[in-house]
């Protein structure tokens, strides 16, 4: 039996229910208000399961046919959650990634830690395969995980055909704590239902400042960094359209330069602008301009903001209030990559959601960072 001793004057041993051998607690009003508690007095399956643990939300889903979607999400590796990334992936990616056709991940430096013993079976168990560039693993752990790698894994669904993997390409400009790293772009042709889609993946130099906020050598890195992607992406796509006409093109990331929807003239935009970009690239600002459908967890600016929540203090707990780092997903416009307008877009963001019974929001007690992920679906106008 565990004794549960509860914060404040909230003290009492609640009943346990033998049920083959588990233990399961009565989830009540104040357990929904504190889910540090609720981690201490179940067991850790208990608390990730969303069945025995109501407070947990599963995110956003999304429909399949006829759409082709894309989510990006930064997994932040350089804390210690790597046993428990498969629990939590599940409840941060939750129902996303059972229609999602493919995924980007940034920041997967140490596959061997980190995919092997985390999200690699986990979404193989939901039908996934795994690319990463140049179909190897990185693991330098003498010298440190981030040296010899991007970081950047794609994993694309059952019925989402890989047509063809490009090389990654390195960037020529990081400063900063980026120096050591490998940062650059990559990307693969998918084919579904007849149609291809072009899909990049990427993470843009911190330096030292991130978000596009003043500090003049960061920001010509990630200036530099979206000049290099956009002549990467257009090379790729005028090199295999003849044998693959693009019908999207997709590029996702943290671009460590925050785009919103409610914002004309956001720092994303500003980067894209910079980089002549802009005329190439839709972004969020412009999805709203479509009526893209907006996600449930999302606020006007598509920005997943814990609003009225408690600042995480689990283990791994990166969070600080409402700042927050978000993917992001462009899509490429059809007058610079050569095909039809989409019929209907979707956008939206995700990450460990956690309900009270008032409904709500708070941050879960076993978060890893203060990254979001973002998702969006399209349907291709032909």
């Amino acid at each position: 039996m565990k004794t549960v001793e509860n914060q404040g004057s909230h003290r009492m041993l609640f009943a346990v229910v033998l049920l083959l051998g588990s233990q399961v607690w009565a989830y009540d009003p104040y357990y929904s208000n504190n889910p540090t508690a609720w981690y201490n007095a179940v067991d850790e399956d208990d608390y990730f399961n969303p069945s025995l643990t109501p407070g947990w939300q599963l995110n956003e889903t999304c429909g399949d046919t006829d759409y082709f979607s894309v989510a990006s999400y930064n997994i932040f590796h350089n804390v210690p959650f790597v046993y428990d990334f498969g629990d939590e992936m599940e409840q941060s990616l939750g129902k996303v990634t059972k229609c999602a056709d493919v995924v980007l991940y940034q920041e997967a430096w140490d596959y061997d830690d980190i995919i092997q013993d985390g999200p690699k079976q986990n979404m193989a168990s939901r039908g996934f395969n795994m690319i990463t560039p140049g179909g190897y693993y990185c693991d330098d752990s003498l010298s440190g995980v981030e040296n010899d790698c991007s970081g950047l894994v794609m994993f694309y669904k059952s019925g989402t055909a890989l047509v063809r993997v490009f090389t990654l390409q390195p960037f020529t400009e990081v400063n900063g704590t980026d120096v050591h790293k490998e940062k650059g772009v990559w990307g693969a042709i998918f084919a579904k239902a007849g149609k291809y889609y072009y899909v990049f993946d990427t993470h843009f130099t911190y330096g030292n400042k991130g978000h596009l906020e003043g500090d003049a050598a960061s920001d010509a890195s990630r200036i530099s960094n979206m000049k290099q992607s956009l002549a990467y992406i257009q090379n790729q796509v005028n090199a295999n359209r003849l044998s693959y006409p693009p019908s999207l093109v997709l590029f996702g990331g943290d671009f460590n330069s925050d785009f919103a929807s409610n914002n004309s003239y956001s720092r994303g935009y500003q980067l894209l602008i910079q980089a002549a970009a802009q005329t190439s690239f839709d972004e969020p600002y412009d999805y709203a301009l479509m009526s893209a459908v907006l996600g449930s967890y999302e606020t006007p600016g598509f920005q997943s903001n814990w609003v009225g929540g408690a600042v995480d203090t689990g283990p791994n707990g990166m969070a600080t209030g409402e700042k927050a780092d978000y993917d992001t997903v462009l899509m490429g416009k059809p007058g610079a990559f050569g095909y039809c307008s989409p019929i209907e877009i979707a956008y939206s963001g995700w990450a460990p959601a956690w309900n009270t019974t008032t409904g709500v929001r708070k941050w879960p007690y076993y978060t890893h960072s203060d990254h979001y992920g973002r998702w969006i679906r399209v349907k291709p106008g032909c």
